[in-house]
């Protein structure tokens, strides 16, 4: 199997709307419980796309979740998460990423990478947020050319409105963690451009 190669290796990206590839695309998260232990779940991703200005660097990203789908592996409580007292799904099902401020940034342990800052929405709260993003990996026998990026944030849950359950129940930060593989923007295929040009 070929080893991925880092973004910035292989130049500029190819302007336009990068779309994530659900499949094959995870968030998850982690929270101490009891103070103890950690509990890990995951949220599914219902879309993502990331814009690459002229320049070839990335200029803004969205991406929603369904919050409706929250899973720790255990039932009882993946019902508590979703009822009223957390994230009351059956009125406000979806969680949204937004931001329009991307910057390049060092990751020591990676080289290239970027810091992102947005607006994280859920319920009907809205609350600055950052992800720390990794150099993104070409997958270099892939067709569709699509990179690999992961990204992390931190956040406190009370800044959305999550505040119902004490900090020895269910703590107050919460870890996410994002590995996305995003397909570049589809490409006009030459023999159609041709035609176009064509009949003008």
């Amino acid at each position: 199997m070929p080893n991925p190669t880092t973004a910035a290796a292989a130049g500029p990206a190819q302007p336009g709307e990068w779309i994530a590839d659900l499949a094959t695309s995870t968030v998850s998260f982690t929270v101490r419980n009891f103070g103890l232990r950690s509990v890990t779940g995951q949220v599914p991703l219902v879309s993502a796309r990331v814009t690459v200005g002229p320049s070839g660097q990335p200029v803004s990203v969205r991406a929603e979740l369904d919050a409706r789908g929250i899973d720790t592996g255990h039932p009882r409580r993946d019902r508590d998460l979703r009822g009223a007292r957390f994230l009351a799904t059956d009125r406000w099902p979806a969680i949204t990423v937004q931001a329009s401020t991307v910057q390049a940034s060092t990751i020591q342990a990676s080289g290239a990478g970027w810091t992102i800052a947005g607006t994280l929405t859920v319920k009907d709260r809205d609350c600055p947020i950052r992800l720390d993003v990794d150099g993104a990996e070409i997958i270099p026998n892939d067709p569709a050319s699509s990179v690999n990026v992961c990204a992390s944030a931190r956040l406190d849950r009370r800044s959305v409105g999550v505040n119902s359950a004490p900090a020895f129940l269910i703590g107050h930060t919460i870890l996410l963690s994002l590995a996305i593989r995003l397909r570049p923007p589809a490409a006009v295929p030459a023999t159609r451009a041709s035609a176009q040009e064509g009949h003008r």
